[in-house]
């Protein structure tokens, strides 16, 4: 199998340990370790604006690959209606002070960042969507943020095709593929404890 394939299957263990428990309901989360006060001001302020209650919590470095890393997730579904209520004009401001910490940390040992909502709308999906960038080339980190609005139409259509439709999906994670330049699926958990995940290569999904 080339590397390409297996790729993946090691990201996959970076993936989790930076990923905490879903946040109270209504309740923004950002959590991180090795970001500066005024980044932490930035994104804690984008999200109380909105959001009011922000679950914020400086953790223990458990990733020595990474010098920074920051998990935020919005309690509201990824959809049009997200952009409307969080405003682009805050998106924009998070998505360049990303950029920018990435810039500022390099490529050896930058930023690893999770993104992610409590659902998918509009058709009412409830599982949880990570967005997981942790891509050590710059330009592709900055093309991984730019391209997460566009997916608006798209993942609704994809996760119709995702296996065990019939199950109750409880996470779905998105990784950004540096050979394709797009966003693929990872995995899917669902409520009944079984797990599957994307080959890209092959197009298919194993279960784990």
């Amino acid at each position: 199998m080339s590397s390409h394939a297996t790729k993946p299957y090691n990201f996959h263990f970076f993936v989790y340990t930076g990923i905490s428990t879903l946040s109270e309901a209504g309740t923004a989360k950002f959590h991180y370790y090795g970001i500066a006060q005024f980044e932490i001001e930035v994104i804690y302020g984008a999200l109380k604006d909105v959001f009011g209650s922000v679950d914020e919590k400086k953790l223990p470095t458990e990733d020595t690959q990474y010098v920074s890393m920051v998990e935020i997730e919005f309690p509201i579904p990824f959809g049009e209606s997200f952009f409307q209520k969080f405003s682009m004009d805050r998106w924009h401001k998070i998505k360049g002070l990303l950029k920018e910490m990435k810039r500022r940390r390099g490529g050896r040992k930058g930023v690893k960042a999770f993104i992610s909502f409590c659902g998918i709308s509009p058709e009412e999906i409830k599982p949880r969507l990570i967005f997981s960038l942790m891509n050590k080339n710059n330009r592709n980190f900055e093309m991984a943020i730019e391209k997460i609005e566009y997916l608006v139409d798209i993942i609704p259509v994809q996760i119709q095709i995702f296996p065990d439709a019939n199950n109750s999906m409880d996470e779905i994670v998105y990784y950004y593929d540096e050979l394709s330049f797009k966003w693929n699926p990872f995995s899917t958990k669902y409520s009944d404890g079984s797990e599957y995940h994307y080959l890209p290569r092959t197009k298919e999904w194993k279960k784990s």
